[in-house]
């Protein structure tokens, strides 16, 4: 008896001893043993990351922490990105190296592309996949601006130096005559569904784990088997305000709200308005602020903006289309196309560049102009004929300002060094385009109309 019951003391303890060499193995990931519990759970689910536009710390931020903090069987990364505009790439491919559940990247769908550090995060996916006609390369630099050196290339026997060296400064179409490239493309899928799909049963060995995709089931309708998805699907995007915040990651896109920017707070300050253009300026600006924030941006190209916008705006106040015009439209232009340095990668779109140019000279030279005359200036008297009238300064020219005559309000300037207070009399000794040139009066007992 008391055999036996030592004999079931030592098979316990062998039973608990070989339950926490497993429990070891599971935490340490020997092979064979998959440590994350997500990624067997038959409940879990796909995770999709969407990865699109230059590529920043945010975006690689998002993409980080999404595969850090949720649960998947498998975790895509759906990309169409022209690389990365700035930040730090290793902390992003770190966590795709290290992922608690195999990663796959997909470019895709037509026409994507993935060139610079988008491709580096492809490399460093475990499955790699593309939609025909993707391109790939560019792969030189990885990162546009800010860290000059190259990440480390993946080169487990699906990619190689040679490659990564071909690749670092031309770019290659994944079609019928390219079915692979290695170290970048495995595989082609023309959708997503059907990637997930053909997945299944596919195995992945991560870090000394070996995982068992399982993406698909076959049942049966009206007597026919079909293969049909097993997983919910879970798209995830970055949240609102970084969605927002990254309407201006692109070159066009953050030049384009520059220029809106600028076009609408000369609006808010020649046309006295209500505040809501001062507030579509603040949005826009703040959008363009983040481009210049992000993007390898040209320097001189800024300069040539705000210097060609000042001369559009000199030309509006003086009711004058000259050279000031002709000069401003062409610097805008210029720096339009020459806004970063980005290419070949992704330059700034051409087409867009021309509509941002030629709707803001169209603004500034139509909408403002005819905004301006409406509010400031009245029906019943010519300018010419304002020459010499009395009037009553409502607010202090230093020397710009507003006077009223008749209960329009003008913008008028004084002589430079002369400062006139809000309801002195003034007297109009001359006009230069839409602007008032105003004397003050000192003698007393005039008359003054308001």
């Amino acid at each position: 008896m008391g055999m036996t019951g030592s004999y079931a003391s030592s098979m316990r303890w062998l039973r608990i001893g070989a339950g926490g060499l497993v429990a070891v193995a599971l935490l340490l990931g020997v092979p064979g043993f998959s440590a994350p519990a997500g990624a067997e759970d038959p409940a879990a689910p796909i995770v999709v990351i969407e990865v699109g536009d230059p590529i920043d710390q945010r975006l690689m931020d998002f993409v980080a922490v999404t595969i850090a903090s949720r649960e998947a069987h498998l975790y895509v990364l759906k990309i169409n990105s022209p690389g990365v505009s700035s930040g730090n790439l290793e902390g992003l491919l770190t966590m795709i190296d290290g992922a608690p559940a195999p990663v796959v990247a997909w470019i895709g769908p037509f026409p994507a592309v993935a060139f610079g550090g988008a491709a580096y995060v492809v490399n460093h996916a475990d499955i790699r996949s593309a939609a025909p006609g993707a391109v790939v390369g560019y792969l030189d630099p990885a990162i546009q601006r800010g860290d000059a050196r190259q990440p480390k290339w993946v080169g487990d026997g699906r990619g190689s130096a040679t490659t990564e060296a071909e690749l670092a400064g031309a770019v290659v179409e994944v079609g019928d005559d390219v079915p692979v490239v290695a170290g970048l493309v495995e595989r082609r899928d023309p959708a997503l569904g059907q990637l997930l799909l053909s997945l299944d049963g596919q195995k992945v060995a991560k870090g000394g784990t070996q995982y068992l995709i399982s993406t698909a089931e076959t049942i049966e309708v009206d007597g026919q088997p079909v293969i049909v998805q097993s997983r919910p699907v879970t798209f995830v995007k970055p949240g609102l305000i970084d969605r927002f915040l990254r309407l201006g990651a692109r070159p066009e896109t953050a030049f384009l709200f520059l220029v809106i920017g600028l076009a609408f707070a000369a609006f808010e300050f020649y046309a006295a308005g209500s505040g809501l253009m001062a507030f579509v300026a603040s949005l826009s600006l703040i959008l363009g602020g983040y481009g210049l924030a992000t993007l390898p941006v040209f320097w001189p190209a800024l300069v040539a903006l705000l210097v060609g916008f000042v001369l559009l705006v000199w030309g509006f106040i003086l009711n004058r289309v000259d050279w000031r015009a002709a000069v401003g439209t062409a610097l805008l232009l210029a720096s339009g196309f020459l806004f970063t340095t980005t290419r070949p990668a992704y330059p700034p779109s051409v087409w867009m560049v021309i509509v941002a140019v030629a709707a803001s000279v169209l603004f500034i030279w139509y909408s403002l102009t005819t905004v301006v005359r409406g509010r400031f200036a009245t029906p019943t008297i010519g300018r010419e004929d304002m020459i010499g009238r009395r009037c009553l300064a409502v607010e202090r020219l230093d020397p710009l300002g507003v006077v009223a005559i008749d209960g329009a309000r003008w913008r008028a300037t004084a002589d430079r060094g002369v400062e006139i207070d809000a309801g002195s009399p003034v007297e109009v000794v001359g006009i230069t385009g839409l602007i008032l040139e105003v004397d003050p009066v000192t003698a007393p007992g005039r008359e003054t109309s308001s």
